[in-house]
């Protein structure tokens, strides 16, 4: 039944072209961190994953890093997997993002008598199998305005395959970081700016349109109990008719709201998130000479299942 459920949302976005669900792959987070804290995080990260959700913030990376992460979604329904580098070129801070999402033998059906009404004796038998497979790849620009302003860009190259054909798009995002002051961090993106294209071998298209993230960050420390904390929160506004799942509506626009607690004590990492576009989430973290691990868990949403997500990160001078 899981599988029926995400079977039709692939086949009606590759089938209508509305782009509801075409930019899906790329929107719904990479690694575990971002998922544990209610996934519309932009204002503080601890690898090059930034380099996919604010570029902005890539001049505050000073090391070289790369980070790996994998997360089976739906209890391994859907698989992810993504990897990103930073690193500095003629001054430039830049980075790389590698996004791929599966799905696996997906069933394609017939009717045994296909010049009959489906009844008792004219079943729905399987036809064959195919795979869903979505890639992106992100080149990425951080650049320092002032001491308390940042800007960034992405540009992206988008490509699905489902069954025997194929769709290439390009994409850009636009984002900004702001220090308040000590505690008080304010990042924004702006996905698709120019609304992305897939262009498919059928001859139809794919839309994925405009949103917009922001997010705000109030960090501190407990000096009583040697923690340093981050409270996050955050908003989506998106363009693509989501009322259904949404926490307001207005007009084109429908908002998601997130919020997150992050908790670090030496050198690990708790951490818990709710978003109203689905439900709460939780993870957990250890840093330790350069190398950062990440974990975080999402508990079942609408009966597809529970996800699970890892991540590795490695930095060096």
């Amino acid at each position: 039944m899981k599988k029926l459920i995400l079977t039709v949302l692939i086949i009606s976005s590759y089938l209508f072209a509305d782009g509801k669900y075409a930019g899906e792959f790329i929107s719904s987070g990479t690694e575990a961190r971002s998922l544990a804290l209610g996934n519309i995080v932009l204002t503080s990260f601890n690898s090059s994953s930034a380099s996919y959700f604010n570029p902005a913030y890539l001049p505050l990376i000073q090391n070289e890093n790369i980070q790996l992460s994998h997360s089976e979604r739906f209890e391994g329904l859907v698989r992810q997997e993504f990897a990103s580098f930073k690193t500095e070129i003629d001054g430039h801070d830049v980075g790389f993002s590698f996004i791929w999402m599966g799905i696996d033998n997906i069933t394609l059906t017939k009717l045994q008598n296909e010049d009959s009404l489906v009844s008792e004796t004219n079943r729905i038998l399987p036809d064959k199998y195919v795979n869903d497979n979505e890639f992106a790849l992100f080149a990425s620009l951080g650049k320092r305005y002032n001491d308390n302003l940042f800007w960034g860009v992405n540009i992206k190259l988008l490509y699905k395959t489902f069954e025997e054909e194929s769709a290439v798009g390009l994409g850009t995002d636009i984002s900004g970081l702001y220090f308040a002051n000590h505690n008080i961090t304010l990042g924004i993106k702006i996905q698709d700016i120019t609304t992305s294209t897939l262009f498919w071998t059928t001859g139809l298209t794919e839309v994925v349109r405009p949103s917009i993230l922001f997010n705000a960050e109030y960090n501190n420390r407990i000096e009583y109990f040697l923690t340093d904390y981050k409270i996050i929160t955050g908003t989506k506004i998106r363009t693509e008719n989501y009322a259904e799942n949404s926490f307001a509506s207005l007009g084109a626009m429908d908002f998601v709201l997130s919020t997150g607690l992050e908790l670090k004590f030496k050198k690990i990492f708790i951490r818990g998130g709710y978003n109203t576009d689905n439900t709460w989430s939780a993870g957990s973290g250890l840093d330790y000479k350069g190398i950062t691990l990440d974990y975080a868990f999402k508990p079942d949403f609408e009966d597809l299942g529970n996800t699970h997500k890892i991540s590795l990160a490695y930095s060096w001078e």
